[in-house]
Formats: C-alpha cells, structure tokens, sequence
C-alpha cells in the first residue's frame, strides 16, 4: 500500500483506530500498511464477509495487494478464513479476528501486572529507606529487585530488616544472610515465622552464614 493510497484510506474517515490498541502498535510486529489493513478489518467488526473485491474498493488497493495483506496477517497469527453455514445452509468464508483480539487482551492483561508489580517494587523500596533512615544506592536497589525476582516475600524482607536493625546494624548484606537463613528454614512469608514454637533468633553470632553470593563491595552500617 503506497503512501497515496494509505493517506487517502485515512483521509477518508475509513478507519478510526483506538488509543488502547495503537499503544501495543510495536509489540504486533506489524508494518505501518498491515497494521492499517488490519484496522480496517477491526473497524468492520462483525461484518466481515470475506469480500477482496469489496476491501479492494474500500482501501483504494488491487486484488493481489488484498490477498497479500490476508496471507500476511493469518501468517502472523492475527486472523483466520472461517468457512460458516447461513440459515439457508449456504457456505461463506468470513474473517474472524478472534485471534487478535485475544492478542491485545493478552497486552493489556500483562500491562496491568507490570503497574502492579512495578508498584510493589517501588513500595518495598520506599518501606526500606525509611526504616534505615537514609537513600538506598544503586547496588542496594538492584539487591533488593533480586529478592523480589526470587520470590521472595516482602513480609520476609520487612521481618528480615527487623531483625538487622533490632541488632543495630545497617547493611543489607546482613539482611540478605537472614533471608538466606529464612530460606533455609522453608520460611515462605513472616506468618511462618510466628508459627515456630521456639523464639527465632537471628544474631550474627547465632547464625550459621554460608557463603551465598554476599555483595561484596557493600559498605556495613553498624550503630556503635
């Protein structure tokens, strides 16, 4: 589709292409001329006998142009040639759009759990700097992201901050050990913590570290 033809398309007023669905525009892989071929089938949403003639006259295209776009698309996964029997028991091939549908509600479904994850990063940022009463720096930040990349819960990470500063020591290095410990008890949030019988105490002289990827270049911030 050449640039005459798809301004004149859009001049026309054929397609009108919603906000929601342009801002996944990059993650179709799509080219601009099939991504405004495929608009022109979402805007026909249910009237979509499959008519090269009639999308040919619509799009200001040939045929062969017509056929290029369809091949292209059901390639890419985005639509399908249905064969349907009407009332009068009559076959037709329609173009169904499911697949595309599914596809964008797929984007948007993703987009909504990276705001929320996103948010919860930010949020268990926020919680540990105020507790150590300073910013944390960019190795701090990416250590407390791969806490929360291994799964871990931030109840354990707020408990295992607890403890760091209830013995006055600063350093996430030490709580990274406790989480470490954590682990190795099978605790899965701070309620399996409560549930021990027995006071768990975490003192650097009570607990066997292992050597576990500690960060080495970070300082210690230990209240004399």
């Amino acid at each position: 589709m050449n640039k005459v033809k798809l301004n004149k398309v859009i001049s026309d007023g054929n397609i009108v292409i919603p906000l929601y669905i342009l801002k996944y525009f990059k993650k179709l892989n799509l080219t601009m001329d099939e991504f405004i071929f495929l608009m022109y089938l979402y805007n026909k949403q249910d009237n979509l006998d499959f008519n090269p003639e009639k999308i040919a006259l619509d799009l200001n295209l040939d045929i062969m142009e017509v056929m290029g776009y369809i091949s292209i698309l059901t390639d890419k996964g985005y639509i399908t040639l249905d064969v349907l029997k009407t009332e009068n028991n009559i076959l037709e091939e329609v173009i169904n759009l499911n697949n595309f549908y599914e596809r964008i509600s797929t984007f948007l479904i993703n987009s909504e759990v990276d705001i929320k994850e996103e948010n919860k990063k930010e949020n268990i940022l926020q919680y540990v700097e105020q507790e150590l009463g300073r910013p944390l720096n960019s190795l701090e930040i990416k250590t407390i992201h791969d806490w929360q990349e291994a799964k871990i819960d931030d109840s354990l990470i707020m408990e295992a901050l607890k403890i760091a500063l209830n013995d006055g020591v600063y350093s996430l290095k030490y709580i990274d050990k406790i989480l470490f410990d954590f682990k190795n008890r099978g605790y899965q949030n701070a309620l399996d913590i409560k549930k021990e019988v027995e006071p768990t105490s975490t003192k650097s002289n009570e607990i066997e570290f292992v050597d576990w990827n500690w960060l080495d270049d970070e300082e210690e911030y230990i209240v004399n």
